[in-house]
Order: C-alpha cells, then structure tokens, then sequence
C-alpha cells in the first residue's frame, strides 16, 4: 500500500459508524493521515434551485440538525492527537461519498455496516455493500 495520507469515514450516527470511526481514528493515528468524517444527507433545505424551498422547515430543519448530531457524535471517538476534518454534503450517499473519495484522494474508505443478513441486505441494499463494490481504492467494513 501507498503513503496513507487520507482516510475517509463516512457516519450517519449508526452504531457501526461509531465502530467505523474508532477503527479509522486508529488507522490515522498510527499513519498520520488526515481522517475525513463524511455526513450525507439526501436532502436539505437547499436541494432545489426554488425561491423558497420546497422541503418544509419540519423537514429540511431535521435534516440539517441529524448531520449535524452525526458529525458531533463522531468527534467523540476521534482523539485530539488526530487531524480530523468534518463535512457534509447533499445526494445519494453511495455516489457522494465515491466523489468525495476521488476529489479528497483518499487512501482508504472505512465504512460501517448495519448487519444484515444476506436476505435483508440484498432487498434493502446497502451504502456500505456498493461502495465496496464501486471503490477504486480500499475499503474496511468495521462490524
């Protein structure tokens, strides 16, 4: 494996975006790479080009308030020893966060999983089953 400069964790405030996060804090604490928590939403009050945005406030101010709560709830298992940077963007969570890998150059994804059984991961589908599937560099699943 190359230098490991970047490492990416997308979170949703899941359990095992908890695990991904403390696998990942770890992987950058020994490399010295940089860790980038990742949010994504699939909407938010800024989706569409309209005035007034369609989405109403119950919803688009949730929206904004759950990334928010995932990217704090990740700060907790980060180490101060770690140079970690938080963002959050908007679109379907597979397709943002293979972006955002190519854009940030990241080394590695560390993605959590909900721990379905085959059954259900195949009917429900799964973030973590197509970034595996579509990633060009490596992916670790922490469960």
């Amino acid at each position: 494996m190359k230098n490991l400069t970047r490492i990416l964790v997308p979170v949703d405030s899941s359990a095992g975006a908890d695990r991904a996060v403390t696998l990942a804090a770890s992987l950058a604490q020994a490399t010295g790479a940089v860790l980038d928590v990742l949010h994504v939403s699939y909407f938010d009050a800024d989706t569409d080009d309209e005035q007034e945005s369609w989405l109403p406030a119950s919803i688009a101010g949730p929206v904004g308030r759950v990334g928010q709560e995932a990217l704090e709830r990740a700060r907790k298992y980060v180490p101060a020893s770690v140079t970690a940077v938080y963002h959050r963007r908007t679109g379907i969570p597979a397709e943002e966060i293979l972006g955002f890998a190519a854009e940030k150059q990241a080394g590695l994804i560390v993605i959590g999983c909900r721990g379905l059984g085959v059954v259900e991961g195949f009917l429900l589908g799964s973030v973590s089953q197509e970034i595996v599937e579509r990633a060009t560099v490596s992916v670790v699943v922490a469960r």
